[in-house]
């Protein structure tokens, strides 16, 4: 492959059905046809994919008593109201079951998405940087605004205090994530040494079987870039509303309905995130 940037983003784009920039012009312009979301405060629409896309009518999401937007995201706080409302509703969930918990949200996407250093994706507003629920040196629940990477002890260092990897809230931020009836959740990148630790979690708590396997089976390390050890990254699919502007790739699940075809099982995995 060309040693150009340029030529070689254009042939990767190629290679995977992107559209151009030419296209995404085209799309960005396009007048939408009514839907019942346009009835809604803020009917978003994601366009083309995670890592070559757009963001129309994206939402903002707000800092509450029960999460906090992180300082260095606070320019891109920007989703589709899908995603924004999937992680206030979790929050809130987390935070009702564990009164005081403050979930960490760091980058979604730009207000009207488009390219976001450094990140690959990020563009369409269906990614969201989840920072994890935190404990301190005395085991006891700390809220901790900026992302700590974890060793393989689920331990890390910021600032000189030690803090150590929640499994209870941070379980249940990935059990409310993937409970929601209405959005469905495509990946959650992180390492596996954070994996194996709310999976075990869950099987200590008795999880719904439903909840369990969908876990497994969403939550992994990326097989490219960094392993992901100081937060989850969230992706969600499609609004079946958004298509066909918005784009997914494998997988697919059996519970994830899609408007557009029939159900598939995939075993594909990620390599973008």
């Amino acid at each position: 492959m060309t040693g150009d940037p340029v030529l070689r983003e254009a042939q990767h784009a190629e290679t995977h059905a992107e559209p151009s920039d030419e296209d995404l012009d085209k799309i960005a312009r396009m007048p939408r046809s009514v839907s019942p979301s346009d009835l809604e405060p803020n009917p978003s629409v994601s366009v083309g994919y995670p890592n070559r896309g757009l963001l129309r009518f994206g939402m903002r999401i707000n800092d509450d008593k029960d999460l906090q937007v992180k300082v260095g995201s606070l320019d891109s706080r920007h989703g589709t109201g899908e995603l924004v409302r999937l992680i206030e509703s979790a929050a809130h969930e987390v935070a009702f079951r564990y009164p005081r918990a403050q979930l960490t949200v760091g980058d979604l996407s730009r207000p009207g998405g488009g390219r976001s250093r450094p990140h690959v994706s990020h563009q369409s507003g269906r990614d969201v940087d989840l920072g994890f629920y935190m404990l301190d040196r005395r085991a006891t629940p700390v809220n901790v605004h900026i992302f700590v990477r974890l060793n393989n002890q689920a331990m890390g260092k910021q600032w000189g205090n030690l803090y150590k990897f929640d499994a209870a809230r941070n379980w249940a931020l990935i059990e409310s994530l993937l409970s929601q009836p209405t959005t469905d959740v495509q990946h959650i990148f992180v390492s596996n040494a954070i994996k194996r630790r709310l999976i075990n979690r869950a099987v200590k708590e008795g999880a719904n079987p439903e909840v369990l396997m969908r876990a497994k089976r969403v939550i992994t390390q990326p097989r490219h870039g960094a392993p992901h050890r100081s937060h989850f990254h969230v992706r969600i699919y499609c609004a079946d509303d958004d298509r066909p502007t918005c784009k997914d790739r494998p997988p697919f699940y059996a519970w994830h309905q899609r408007a557009d075809q029939a159900p598939a099982v995939s075993v594909l995995k990620p390599n973008d995130s």
